[in-house]
C-alpha cells in the first residue's frame, strides 16, 4: 500500500456526504437558460461535496458533456447559498468569449469582468479592481496570468478554475509554478483528456489540486510504484480507489444517450508522380542523419516534418508551384491527398453536408483556402494568427449562416470552442498526440449536436503518416485502458534515452518504402465514396453501413473494413522490404554522389539528377555576353511584372469574395452601414489644389485656419451650425476606456453601441470613417452634433496597439472633409495622439490644415482643461489662439 493510498484513505474515510442540490434550488441563485441532465446534477453534487470537505479536484468529463456548466453552477451555488466570492477562471483565449457568453446565458446575476487587451487597458481594470472589491468573477488567459501574477496574487480566490488543464501536464511549468503561488481556497481543473502521455502528467494535476500529498519531490515514486501493475490486479484497485475523490470522468456512451452517434472512417491515398520524387529527394537530402547511429534528433525529426509536408501537398515546398502562379486544377492534381480531398468534398456537398477540416500546418491552411475560393466553396477560417473577436465572429457565423467548410488549425481550433453546426469533421492530416485529435473531433461531437458524425481520417498510403497513426491508435488504445469505464486503470510511458529516440525515428521514416518506391507513376486512383462512406439523406448521415473503428477489436479491423485498408495487414513497423528499399536507395545515391565528385557520366539516370539538384551546390556556369544578360534582364523584368499582376488579380479576387461574404452578413442581420464613402469629385478637388486655384466657400480668412480652444471636445463650442466631432479609433471593435472615450460614452449611448456592433459586422478597416448623431442624451435648440469615429490604428492578433497610421488618418480627413461641406458643419478635434510617445503631432496637424482648415472648413482643436477649479466651460474659452 502507497503512501499516498494511505493519506488519501484516512483524510476522506470520514467524508460526510451533504444533502443534494436539487436544479430548482440553484434557479433560485441565479441559474437560467438551461436544463440539467441527471449526470450534470450528480456532477455539480460531487463539485459541491469536494469544496465542502476542502480538497481541490478534476472534473474530467469527455469533450462535449457540458463541464462548463457544470462549473458556472457550483459558481452560482457558492455565490447564492454561501455568499462567498470572488472566483476567477483562467482559459485559453481561443475560449474567452465562450465562456463570457456562458456565464451571461447561464448565471446574469454574477458580475463578470474580462480581464484582457493591452498594458494601458489592464493597468486601468487594476484600478477598478483594487476600488471595486464587488465583482464575482474574473475571468482570463492563461497569459494574463503570467503576465500580471504580482497584481493577480493579491487576491484570495474562492475558486480557482483552470480550463483545459492539461497546460498544467509539467509541473516544471512557469505556467504551473506561477498558478501554484495564487491565494486560493479551492482549486477546480476542467480536462477532457486528464491522461494523454503518462502518470507523470496525471501526478503534476494532483500535485496542483493538493499540494500536501502530492508534493513535487514524491513524483517518482508515485510513478514506479503504479507503473508496472496489470488489469484487475489490487494494486490497480488501490489506484482508483486513491483517484476516486479527486477525478470524475463520465464518457458519453455511459450517461448521455441523446447525443448522435458518431463513425470513424480512414481513407487512404497514394501520391502523384511529383510527390514520390520530392519524397524520395527529402529522404536522401541528410544522408548523415541515417548513417550514423547517433544521428541528431533533430535533424530526423527535421526529415519527418519534410516528409509529411511532402504527403499532404508538395506546394508547401518553395520553388515546386509552376508559374504563373495561377490557381487551376494543378493544385489538385499535384497531391493525392487534395485530390481525394476533391472528390470528398464534392460528394459531401451534394449531400448537403457541413464540414470541420483541421490540419496542423498554417501553410497547409493557405492552400486549401486557394482550393475552396477555386472551387466556390463557402468557408470560414480560424488558426492560431486570428485575433479573438474575430475568432468569435468567425464561429458565430459559422453557426448562423449556411456555410460549407470550415477550416481549422488542430491547435487553435481544437480545444474549447461547441461547432455542433458541422455533422463531418475531417482531418487532412493526424497529430502526434491522438488525443488533440480527440478534442478536434468533439468540437461536433458534443451536448447540442442533433446528427450523427462522421470522423474522416485522409493518410498517405506507404508513407510516414500511415505508421505515425497506426502507432496513434497504439497509444490511444492505452489510454482507454487507463481511463476505462470512467475510472483511471493503468498507464505510464518508460523514460527512453536519446538513442532509442533516434532509433525509432529511423524506423518511421523508412516506413512503406518497399511499395513506395516499387513504381514511379502515380498511385492516385478513384474509390467509391458512397460505399465506404454510408448512405446519406437530407444532409443525414446513415450510420448502419460502416461501423466506427473505434468500437471494433485492433485485431479485426482489416477484416471489416476491406475497403479501406485494401486488405493489406500493415505493420506498426518497419519491414525488412522497406529497410531493403532503403538500401538500395541509399547505395544507388552514393553512387551518383562519387560520379559526380570524378566528373563522371551521370545522365544516364536523368531523373536523380533532378533530385539531386537541390542538394549538390551550384555549378559553374558560362558567362553570358552583354547582349544575352539584357535578354535575360528582360525576361526576368517581364516575369516579375506578370507576377504582380497575377498577385494583384488574386488579391482582388480575394477582396471580391471577401466583400461578397460582409454584404451577406450585412444582409443577414439587417444591418446599415455608418461609413463615409469617398467621392469621384476629390480627384478634381485635389487636382485644383495643386495648381491652388480651390474656390473656398467660406470667405471670412478668420476661418481659413485652425482654432485652438481650451474645453471639452465632447461639447463642441457651436453657433446654429452642424458639428462634427473626430475621434481616433482602433481597427478592433472593442470600445476603449478611460480618457475621450469615458467622456463620449457619457455624452451619448451611441458611440460604444455603433463601434462595436461595426466590428462585429467587420466594417472596420484603417482609413475609414463612422459618421453618427450623438444627440440621444442632450441636443441644442438649433443644430446637429455628430461623431465621425477615424479608423486609424490596428491591433494585432496579440492584442498589441500600433501608433496612429497618418496615411490612414488622412484618407478619413478626405471623407470627413466631403460631409462638412456638404453641411455647412464645423469640425472638433481632441488634440489627436496627445498621450501617444513619439506621436508626430506637426504631421497630423498639416493633415487637418490641408484637408480642412485650408478648405474654408471652420476647424477647432481643444485641449482639455486638466484644472477643474474654472469657471463654465463656455466662459474658459474665451482665449481662442489662431494658428
Amino acid at each position: 500500500m502507497s503512501c499516498f493510498f494511505q493519506t488519501v484513505s484516512n483524510k476522506y474515510k470520514s467524508r460526510q456526504g451533504s444533502e443534494s442540490i436539487i436544479e430548482e434550488q440553484l434557479r433560485q441563485w441565479g441559474l437560467t437558460a438551461i436544463h440539467l441532465r441527471p449526470y450534470q446534477i450528480k456532477g455539480v453534487n460531487w463539485l459541491i461535496s469536494c469544496y465542502e470537505t476542502g480538497h481541490g479536484c478534476i472534473l474530467g468529463d469527455e469533450m462535449g458533456l457540458g463541464k462548463t456548466c457544470q462549473t458556472i453552477c457550483l459558481l452560482v451555488f457558492l455565490s447564492g447559498k454561501l455568499q462567498r466570492r470572488p472566483f476567477m477562471i483562467i482559459c485559453p483565449l481561443s475560449v474567452l468569449n465562450n465562456w463570457r457568453d456562458e456565464l451571461k446565458r447561464f448565471s446574469p446575476s454574477l458580475s463578470t469582468v474580462i480581464y484582457s487587451g493591452g498594458k494601458e487597458e489592464r493597468a486601468e481594470l487594476q484600478q477598478d479592481l483594487k476600488s471595486n472589491h464587488g465583482f464575482h468573477i474574473l475571468l482570463t488567459t492563461y497569459e494574463m496570468c503570467l503576465k500580471d501574477a504580482a497584481f493577480l496574487k493579491r487576491f484570495n480566490w474562492t475558486c480557482l478554475v483552470v480550463d483545459e488543464a492539461q497546460r498544467l501536464k509539467n509541473q516544471d511549468s512557469l505556467l504551473h509554478k506561477t498558478l501554484t503561488e495564487y491565494s486560493t481556497d479551492f482549486r477546480l481543473l476542467l480536462t477532457g483528456t486528464p491522461i494523454q502521455n503518462n502518470l507523470q502528467e496525471l501526478y503534476s494535476m494532483l500535485a496542483f489540486i493538493e499540494p500536501v500529498i502530492f508534493p513535487k519531490q514524491l513524483a517518482d515514486e508515485f510513478v514506479c510504484y503504479y507503473h508496472k501493475i496489470e488489469k484487475d490486479t489490487e494494486t490497480v484497485k488501490e489506484l482508483h480507489s486513491l483517484l476516486q475523490p479527486l477525478l470524475l470522468r463520465r464518457v458519453k456512451a455511459e450517461v448521455s444517450e441523446e447525443i448522435p452517434k458518431k463513425v470513424e472512417v480512414v481513407l487512404y491515398h497514394g501520391m502523384s508522380a511529383l510527390q514520390k520524387k520530392l519524397y524520395k529527394a527529402l529522404l536522401m537530402k541528410d544522408l548523415d542523419a541515417f548513417e550514423n547511429e547517433s544521428g541528431k534528433k533533430a535533424k530526423l525529426q527535421n526529415v519527418l516534418i519534410q516528409l509529411r509536408k511532402c504527403v499532404a501537398h508538395p506546394y508547401l515546398f518553395i520553388g515546386v508551384e509552376p508559374e504563373p502562379f495561377v490557381v487551376g486544377d494543378h493544385l489538385i492534381e499535384a497531391s493525392g491527398k487534395l485530390n481525394l480531398l476533391d472528390k470528398l468534398l464534392s460528394f459531401l456537398y451534394v449531400g448537403k453536408h457541413r464540414v470541420l477540416l483541421f490540419s496542423q500546418m498554417t501553410q497547409m491552411l493557405d492552400i486549401l483556402q486557394d482550393y475552396m475560393d477555386y472551387r466556390g466553396y463557402s468557408y470560414e477560417r480560424l488558426d492560431g494568427s486570428v485575433r479573438g473577436e474575430e475568432r468569435h465572429l468567425a464561429i458565430n457565423n459559422f453557426a448562423q449562416q449556411p456555410i460549407f467548410v470550415f477550416l481549422l488549425s488542430t491547435k487553435a481550433g481544437g480545444v474549447g470552442i461547441n461547432l455542433t453546426a458541422a455533422d463531418t469533421v475531417i482531418f487532412v492530416d493526424s497529430d502526434f498526440n491522438p488525443q488533440n485529435d480527440v478534442q478536434a473531433a468533439a468540437r461536433a461531437h458534443r451536448i447540442g449536436q442533433k446528427k450523427p458524425v462522421k470522423i474522416i481520417r485522409l493518410i498517405g498510403r506507404d508513407t510516414v503518416e500511415e505508421i505515425i497513426y497506426r502507432r496513434a491508435i497504439a497509444k490511444l488504445q492505452l489510454t482507454n485502458t487507463v481511463i476505462e469505464g470512467g475510472q483511471f486503470a493503468l498507464g505510464a510511458q518508460k523514460t527512453r534515452d536519446t538513442s532509442d529516440v533516434q532509433k525509432k525515428l529511423h524506423e518511421i521514416l523508412k516506413f512503406g518504402l518497399d511499395k513506395l518506391l516499387s513504381s514511379e507513376g502515380s498511385t492516385v486512383c478513384d474509390i467509391d465514396l458512397r460505399s465506404i462512406l454510408g448512405e446519406t439523406k437530407g444532409g443525414i448521415w446513415s450510420m448502419d453501413p460502416v461501423q466506427s473503428i473505434t468500437e471494433i477489436n485492433e485485431e479485426h479491423i482489416l477484416e471489416s473494413h476491406m475497403y479501406i485498408f485494401e486488405g493489406k495487414d500493415y505493420s506498426k513497423e518497419t519491414s525488412q522490404g522497406d529497410k531493403k528499399a532503403y538500401d538500395n536507395l541509399l547505395e544507388h545515391q552514393k553512387a551518383l554522389h562519387e560520379d559526380l565528385s570524378q566528373g563522371g557520366r551521370i545522365l544516364r539516370n536523368k531523373e536523380n539528377v533532378l533530385l539531386m539538384t537541390a542538394d549538390m551546390g551550384p555549378s559553374k556556369k558560362r558567362k553570358l555576353s552583354p547582349e544575352e544578360l539584357e535578354v535575360l534582364q528582360k525576361k526576368n523584368q517581364e516575369a516579375a511584372a506578370k507576377k504582380a499582376r497575377l498577385r494583384e488579380e488574386k488579391r482582388q479576387r480575394a477582396a471580391e469574395i471577401e466583400q461578397q461574404k460582409k454584404i451577406a452578413l450585412w444582409e443577414a442581420n439587417h444591418y446599415q452601414s455608418c461609413c463615409l464613402e469617398s467621392e469621384e469629385s476629390s480627384e478634381e478637388e485635389e487636382e485644383e489644389e495643386e495648381k491652388g486655384q480651390l474656390d473656398l466657400e467660406y470667405k471670412d480668412p478668420e476661418e481659413t485656419s485652425i482654432k485652438y480652444i481650451v474645453g471639452d471636445v465632447t461639447h463642441p463650442i457651436v453657433g446654429d451650425e452642424d458639428a462634427i466631432i473626430v475621434h481616433c479609433v482602433d481597427d478592433s471593435g472593442h470600445w476603449g476606456r478611460g480618457g475621450l472615450f469615458t467622456a463620449l460614452g457619457n455624452r451619448s449611448d451611441q458611440p460604444k453601441k455603433i463601434y462595436e456592433l461595426a466590428g462585429k459586422m467587420k466594417d472596420l478597416a484603417l482609413g475609414g470613417a463612422l459618421l453618427f448623431c450623438i444627440d440621444d442624451k442632450e441636443s441644442r435648440n438649433k443644430g446637429t452634433d455628430l461623431l465621425a469615429l477615424i479608423v486609424a490604428q490596428h491591433r494585432d492578433h496579440s492584442n498589441n496597439l500600433s501608433g496612429i497610421k497618418l496615411p490612414a488618418l488622412e484618407k478619413g480627413l478626405k471623407k470627413i472633409y466631403q460631409e462638412a461641406k456638404k453641411r455647412n458643419a464645423s469640425i472638433h478635434l481632441p488634440r489627436i495622439g496627445y498621450s501617444i510617445k513619439g506621436f508626430n503631432w506637426y504631421g497630423t496637424e498639416r493633415l487637418i490644415r490641408k484637408y480642412l482648415g485650408s478648405r474654408g472648413i471652420p476647424t477647432y482643436v481643444y485641449y482639455f482643461p486638466r484644472i477643474k477649479a474654472c469657471s463654465s466651460s463656455k466662459e474658459s474659452t474665451v482665449a481662442i489662439l489662431q494658428s
